[in-house]
C-alpha cells in the first residue's frame, strides 16, 4: 500500500472512533513528522489542522528548528504552536516524558494527535523491548492508536517504512531535518538502529514491515487474552477484593495472568516477573497473620485475611463535612457516605456530626451488648487500613452509627412520620 493510501485509510477508520474535531500533527521537523504534515495538508483539510512543535533546547540549533516547523507551516497555512522545555535531564525517557506532557497539556476532547512513527520505529521499539525481556505486551511495541489525555493518538503511518517515506518526500520536494544526534551510539535506540537493524534490513529488505507485522499479530492476541481474563475474573473477585482460596486452585500460568491482569485493569501497572514474585512471596506467602504489603506506585497491594485489596498509599484524610438530613451524599477522599431511605433507621438530628475513631472508644448495638470498637470493626471483617477512615455518626460524645455495620442503642426509630435513613459507607 502507497504511503498517502495507508495514511487516508488510517486516518478515515479513526473517525469510526471518535468524532474528530481538529487534527493535531505533532511536528518535529524530521521526515516523518514533515510527511505526516503534508499528507494532513494534502487529505485531512475538511477538519481544522495546528501543528505543535516541542523545542526540547537539546541542540545549538533547537531554535533554528522550530522557525523551520512555523515556516513550513505558513507555507501550508496551517496554524503552529510551539511550546519550549527544559527536560530534567537528557536521557531518552525524560526526553520523551517531557515531549507527551506537552502534549497532553495542548489537546482536548475531540482532537486527534498524528504521530509519524513508521515501521522502523516501530522495528526498533520491538527489538528494544525483546532484550530487555519483555512479554507479549511490551513486544506488541507501539500502538497504533490510543487514548491520551482527552483525546486520542494515532500512528497512521506505522506500517509504512522509512524508506517508503523518503521516496514518498522526495517525490513531493520535501524539505526536512536531519537531527545530527540519530547518529550517536550513545543512545539506545541509535545502537538498535545502526547497529542491528541496519544489517538486518540489508539482508531482508523487508524486515522492518515484517516485524511491524508480527507487532500488530502480538497486540491483537493480547487484547483477545485479556478478553478471556475479564471474562475469568469476576469468579475470583468478592467485595472488590481478589479472594485467594480461589485464586490459589488455578493453574499457575492462569493465577498468575489473571493476577497481573486484575492489577493492570485497576490501576494501570503492568507487574513484570520480577515484581510479581515479590508480591508472591511479600504478600500472598507472606504468614497469615502479618501485615503483608507491595508497593506498586501511588497504590498498594495489602492482603487481608484471604483476599487481596488494591489500596491507596498514604491516603489524605480529608475533613468531615458538616452533617445534615438535607444533605444524603457525601463524597470524600477516604470513601462515600450515603443516607438511604428505610423503613427503620435513624433521625438525623441537629447536633449530629462524623468523627473518625479513636483508641479506646466503645459502643452498643441494638441487641448486641457494649462492645470495644476495635472488636466490632474484626468482626465485621474490615480491613486495617479502612479502619482508620471508617466515619462513626456521632452526638455529643456518643457514637450514634456506624454506616455500613449497626445502629446504636437508642437510636433506632421505628413507626416515626418522618424520613428515616440506613448509613452506608463504600470505603476508597
Amino acid at each position: 500500500m502507497t504511503t498517502p493510501s495507508e495514511f487516508q485509510q488510517q486516518c478515515s477508520e479513526i473517525k469510526h472512533v471518535i468524532d474528530v474535531k481538529r487534527w493535531v500533527i505533532a511536528l518535529s521537523g524530521g521526515l516523518d513528522s514533515m510527511v505526516t504534515l503534508e499528507l494532513a495538508h494534502r487529505y485531512l483539510s475538511d477538519l481544522p489542522i495546528i501543528a505543535l512543535h516541542v523545542n526540547h533546547q537539546q541542540q545549538s540549533s533547537a531554535n533554528a528548528w522550530q522557525e523551520f516547523c512555523e515556516e513550513q507551516c505558513a507555507l501550508r497555512n496551517i496554524p503552529y504552536h510551539s511550546v519550549t522545555v527544559s527536560p530534567q535531564g537528557n536521557c531518552e525517557k525524560q526526553l520523551r516524558d517531557a515531549r507527551y506532557q506537552c502534549f497532553e497539556n495542548f489537546i482536548m476532547a475531540g482532537d486527534c494527535l498524528l504521530f509519524g512513527h513508521h515501521a522502523n520505529d516501530q522495528a526498533e521499539t520491538m527489538l528494544f523491548r525483546l532484550v530487555r525481556g519483555a512479554g507479549v505486551k511490551g513486544l506488541s511495541a507501539m500502538p497504533r492508536q490510543r487514548s491520551i489525555g482527552k483525546a486520542l493518538l494515532l500512528r497512521p503511518l506505522l506500517s509504512i517504512s522509512r524508506e517508503q517515506l523518503a521516496s514518498y518526500a522526495k517525490t513531493q520536494n520535501l524539505v526536512w531535518i536531519d537531527d545530527p544526534s540519530n547518529n550517536s551510539l550513545d543512545y539506545d535506540r541509535n545502537f538498535l538502529r545502526h547497529k542491528v537493524l541496519a544489517p538486518l534490513t540489508e539482508h531482508w529488505p523487508k524486515a522492518s514491515e515484517q516485524m511491524s507485522r508480527s507487532a500488530l499479530l502480538l497486540s491483537q492476541e493480547h487484547v483477545l487474552l485479556n478478553q478471556y481474563l475479564a471474562s475469568d475474573l469476576p469468579s475470583i473477585i468478592i467485595d472488590g477484593g481478589l479472594d485467594l482460596t480461589l485464586w490459589k486452585k488455578l493453574e499457575e500460568i492462569k493465577a498468575h495472568a489473571l493476577l497481573r491482569y486484575w492489577i493492570n485493569s485497576k490501576i494501570g501497572i503492568i507487574v513484570g516477573q520480577k515484581a510479581l514474585q515479590r508480591i508472591i512471596v511479600d504478600v500472598i506467602e507472606s504468614r497469615i497473620d502479618s501485615a503483608g504489603f507491595c508497593p506498586l506506585g501511588a497504590f498498594e497491594l495489602r492482603r487481608f485475611k484471604s483476599r487481596l485489596y488494591i489500596v491507596t498509599a498514604n491516603l489524605a484524610f480529608e475533613p468531615w463535612p458538616v452533617f445534615s438530613n438535607n444533605q444524603l451524599n457525601y463524597q470524600l477522599l477516604q470513601g462515600s457516605l450515603s443516607l438511604e431511605p428505610a423503613e427503620s433507621g435513624i433521625e438525623i438530628k441537629e447536633g449530629m456530626y462524623l468523627q473518625h475513631k479513636v483508641d479506646g472508644m466503645t459502643l452498643v448495638p441494638v441487641n448486641r451488648g457494649r462492645k470495644k470498637l476495635k472488636k466490632l470493626f474484626q468482626e465485621q471483617a474490615i480491613p486495617p487500613w479502612q479502619r482508620e477512615y471508617w466515619p462513626l455518626i456521632m452526638f455529643k460524645s456518643e457514637i450514634v452509627a456506624i454506616p455500613g455495620i449497626c445502629i446504636c442503642e437508642g437510636w433506632l426509630q421505628q413507626e416515626k412520620n418522618k424520613s428515616l435513613f440506613w448509613p452506608q459507607w463504600q470505603a476508597m
